[in-house]
């Protein structure tokens, strides 16, 4: 941070141009230089070297400022497959060129993963097509690809039991996907697991579970210390979950951020987009959501991705009686 945008942080605090928010002050920086608002915990130590980095909202930072985010875009559509198709579950490699999608076309029963690619982050998707070497006798959803797109954990029943989570691997962008395995250590023979979320360090994990054949949907989290090791330390994320089903968790920000979908903001009545951010990697998600209004509709909102900077969200919309489609926006 230079000393003139030091300065203007320092001048809010003590002029109070900002609002007093519980333990945390909403700073409004239009005129600092600084590209976007933030939310600063005043508890936390605002004269440590974290403060000064040039780069106020980025991770480097995440434990003494928490960014407030302008809104996202109105979404449009992305049209991947047809109209007929249902479509939801989105993931994307960090360069966004490659997309997996969980899909299940008219007149079949069951949902597989699907998949799209692009040869600019700009340009248009090619049509999606199943992944046959992902193919299951039951159903695949849920893909949460690696930034790298190397690996692909999902969510399946094909074992005959509840959902599981279960992982892919390949050795490059041009080869074909290795024959999937269970990761037994987060399998459980009476509890769903899905929609699992790997942050880009491949230690950090969000899923969402409930007792087989209901719908208490609920999220949770996993860790581990090698990226090759197996997973551990499963925890409900009882700060944020509603109580009113929460599912499908996308982590942004190297874990300092979260999104999902949750039907506690509606009262149970719909499944909307809601965000939460921490400032300490080693205490859980607490903090109040905020619904993502600008995304949030009548229709289910579900199944996002977000790019690790947090400004473009890809997500399942799904109106009633009619296929889900993937939809995108920016912020």
């Amino acid at each position: 941070m230079t000393g003139r945008q030091l300065g203007a942080v320092s001048g809010i605090l003590l002029g109070v141009f900002g609002c007093m928010k519980a333990d945390r002050w909403v700073a409004d920086l239009t005129d600092t230089g600084i590209d976007a608002p933030i939310e600063i915990d005043v508890r936390a130590d605002l004269a440590g070297p974290d403060l000064a980095s040039p780069d106020l909202a980025g991770p480097d930072v995440a434990t003494d400022v928490i960014p407030i985010w302008h809104p996202f875009s109105p979404a449009t559509l992305i049209p991947l497959v047809s109209d007929t198709t249902d479509a939801h579950g989105t993931s994307l490699t960090a360069d966004e060129l490659e997309i997996y999608i969980a899909c299940e076309e008219q007149g079949a029963t069951t949902f597989h993963i699907w998949s799209a690619t692009r040869s600019a982050r700009d340009g248009t998707w090619n049509a999606a097509a199943m992944v046959p070497e992902l193919f299951g006798s039951g159903f695949d959803v849920d893909p949460d690809v690696s930034p790298d797109g190397l690996t692909l954990y999902f969510s399946t029943n094909r074992s005959g039991a509840a959902y599981q989570i279960w992982v892919s691997q390949r050795t490059g962008r041009d080869q074909a996907w290795g024959k999937p395995k269970e990761v037994k250590e987060l399998s459980s023979p009476t509890l769903d697991r899905s929609g699992p979320s790997v942050d880009r360090s491949g230690l950090f994990m969000v899923f969402y579970s409930a007792p087989r054949d209901t719908s208490d949907y609920r999220l949770y989290s996993a860790s581990r210390t090698d990226p090759s090791g197996s997973w551990g330390a499963i925890q409900e994320l009882s700060g944020i979950n509603s109580g009113m089903e929460d599912a499908d968790p996308a982590l942004f920000r190297d874990s300092y951020s979260l999104i999902w979908s949750s039907r506690g903001t509606s009262q149970g009545k719909t499944w909307d987009l809601v965000e939460v951010s921490r400032l300490d990697l080693s205490k859980p998600f607490s903090s109040q959501p905020i619904p993502l209004d600008s995304l949030n509709t009548p229709y289910a909102e579900r199944y996002p991705w977000v790019s690790q900077d947090g400004n473009h969200i890809v997500f399942s919309r799904e109106p009633e009686t009619k296929a889900g489609a993937i939809y995108e926006a920016w912020r």
